[in-house]
């Protein structure tokens, strides 16, 4: 679907893929969004501890984490 955000739901948001890193630094920053795997696969601890390794730049991290959702859901 042609302007679709860009769902991620890798296990460990470290080993989120270089690529996907890339591309929400430069042109997808509003297409991308969180999804991770709690309750059923990591703690939010883990979640949020290893969640500034993935390099995003400091204007993406509002839009991957709550921004993008919000849209996609129509509640902004």
């Amino acid at each position: 679907m042609a302007g679709a955000p860009l769902l991620d739901e890798c296990l460990r948001p470290q080993v989120l893929p270089q690529d996907i890193v890339n591309y929400a630094n430069t042109r997808g920053a509003d297409k991308i969004i969180y999804a991770g795997y709690f309750p059923m696969g990591l703690s939010l601890e883990r979640i949020m501890t290893e969640m500034p390794q993935v390099g995003f730049k400091d204007d993406v991290w509002p839009k991957f984490l709550r921004t993008n959702a919000l849209r996609v859901l129509g509640l902004e």
